[in-house]
């Protein structure tokens, strides 16, 4: 019955989708009664209803705890959540006020939240892109970035369904790995791209006269692309690769020598890594 009020309460609807506009000469004035409370509602009386349940004040927490703190709410997390539950009530609903209590909690300085999100496409797609640095302005072929994120399991403004996407792990799936993978590979092994170009420049300037041995090229790598926090094993594999090829000497190259193509392809195999994925 509370949807059905909530419908009448809202109707009529206006012309703009999700919106509703209200006409006095068209609106249902009969008593409604919506989540315990009864009485002739429009569309801001509902909300007003709903904006003190604390129910919404725990949703609202949760997802915004999710989306920039963790994926997964342990206690500590939980214990922030309450007090952004808090916040909310005695802020009078301010979203603002909300995130400044998450931001300047004690879970989000720390440690624990650190790389504990999966990135969704959008951040993995932009954040690659602007890496690379290829897309300043609107140019033709910039649709296909947005076809990626598509690919990868999220269209720009088109949720599958009211509920949003399934975020975290389930970001990650046989089909989509691979896409998520191959797109960043390739943003940020090409060294003729300006912010790679860029990162070749810093490499230069931070080797000095001398050389990078294969362990501070991994280094470094993993420094300029974020700087990412890898473990032991991810970093002794991409040590393993560099010295294939040996230290790598920067001075007096040219663009697109052996020695820049060294450097793509470290942050080619930096971006297949398992914490490239994570935020």
């Amino acid at each position: 019955m509370a949807v059905r009020a909530s419908k009448d309460s809202i109707w009529p609807y206006g012309r703009i989708a999700w919106h509703f506009k209200y006409m006095e000469e068209d609106h249902d004035d009969g008593l409604k009664t919506f989540l315990g409370e009864t009485g002739n509602f429009n569309g801001e009386d509902i909300i007003s209803i709903i904006v003190k349940q604390e129910s919404t004040a725990n949703f609202i927490a949760t997802r915004l705890f999710q989306f920039f703190g963790s994926d997964e709410v342990n206690d500590e997390g939980n214990e922030v959540i309450q007090d952004m539950v808090g916040t909310y009530f005695s802020s009078g609903y301010e979203i603002r006020d909300m995130l400044r209590t998450l931001f300047h909690s004690e879970f989000f300085k720390s440690d624990n939240a650190m790389f504990s999100r999966v990135k969704n496409p959008v951040e993995m797609v932009v954040g690659a892109v602007r890496m690379a640095g290829n897309y300043q302005s609107p140019v033709l072929g910039i649709e296909q970035v947005s076809n990626t994120m598509l690919y990868m399991g999220q269209g720009l403004l088109q949720p599958p369904t009211v509920e949003g996407w399934h975020e975290g792990v389930e970001w990650i799936d046989s089909g989509s790995l691979v896409e998520r993978i191959n797109f960043a590979a390739k943003e940020l092994s090409n060294v003729n791209s300006p912010g790679i170009r860029s990162i070749i420049e810093r490499l230069e300037v931070i080797s000095g006269e001398g050389t990078f041995t294969p362990s501070d090229l991994t280094d470094q790598c993993l420094d300029l692309l974020g700087p990412i926090k890898v473990s032991d094993e991810t970093r002794n594999v991409l040590v393993q690769y560099a010295e294939l090829h040996g230290d790598l000497d920067l001075r007096g190259h040219q663009p697109g020598d052996q020695s820049e193509e060294q450097v793509g392809n470290m942050l080619r195999l930096v971006a297949a890594t398992k914490e490239y994925q994570l935020a």
